[in-house]
């Protein structure tokens, strides 16, 4: 392997089928995983994540994690200035590129592109230009184990919140809704599969109210 990379990692299915791709390619090492969080709250924001158990991800994954405090609702100014700092102390350590689960957003991917372009680091995209059906597909039958932890409540049923990512699930989206959610309609928290070294145990409390009208999320929390 020859490159050192950090995975922008979310805690979400997205970023494990992108680690998964990135390893079994053996194009580059997966040095960090890099995860952004609301110092207020110390969750994932829209996740629902408590940082916590992105640790306990990181620590069965057995890849070193860089955390990331965030102000609460951060500008885009606040946020690239922290981001790049981090990015910066990455490069010294000699980190040379930055891998996202993105599939097919070109302006997502064309901010993502621009946004490390400052720290003079390469964006990765393994799994750029792949079906989301056939992603989907290979993340339920190798066995993944992910639970849905927020939803955009016009597109998807508010009874999916706290229920698995399966084939029940995938099964009951609506032909508006793409499978791996990539539009935002929904997001996931994995927590068991073969590249973990154990099962993630995690709580989901319910939200009463939502920061973001119709999106809707829970909280999910550590057991101890």
């Amino acid at each position: 392997m020859g490159n050192r990379s950090v995975l922008f990692w979310s805690g979400g299915k997205d970023c494990l089928m992108a680690l998964e791709q990135v390893l079994e390619s053996e194009t580059s090492s997966v040095a960090y995983l890099l995860t952004t969080y609301d110092e207020m709250t110390n969750r994932v924001p829209f996740h629902g994540i408590h940082i916590d158990l992105i640790k306990a991800q990181a620590s069965s994954l057995r890849i070193p994690l860089v955390t990331v405090p965030l102000p609460h609702k951060p500008s885009n100014i606040e946020y690239q200035n922290i981001l790049h700092s981090h990015l910066d102390s990455l490069l010294q350590q000699g980190v040379d590129s930055v891998i996202f689960g993105d599939i097919f957003l070109e302006d997502l991917r064309t901010y993502r592109e621009s946004l490390i372009q400052e720290n003079k680091l390469n964006a990765v995209f393994p799994l750029w230009g792949k079906s989301t059906n056939i992603l989907s597909s290979h993340l339920v039958s190798k066995g993944y184990k992910a639970v849905i932890c927020g939803i955009d409540t016009e597109l998807v049923s508010e009874k999916s919140l706290g229920q698995d990512y399966d084939e029940n699930f995938l099964n009951q989206l609506s032909d508006h809704v793409d499978p791996c959610g990539e539009n935002g309609e929904f997001h996931t928290f994995i927590y068991d599969g073969r590249l973990f070294e154990k099962k993630i145990d995690y709580v989901a409390r319910p939200k009463t109210n939502s920061l973001y009208g119709k999106y809707k999320s829970i909280e999910l929390d550590t057991t101890t």
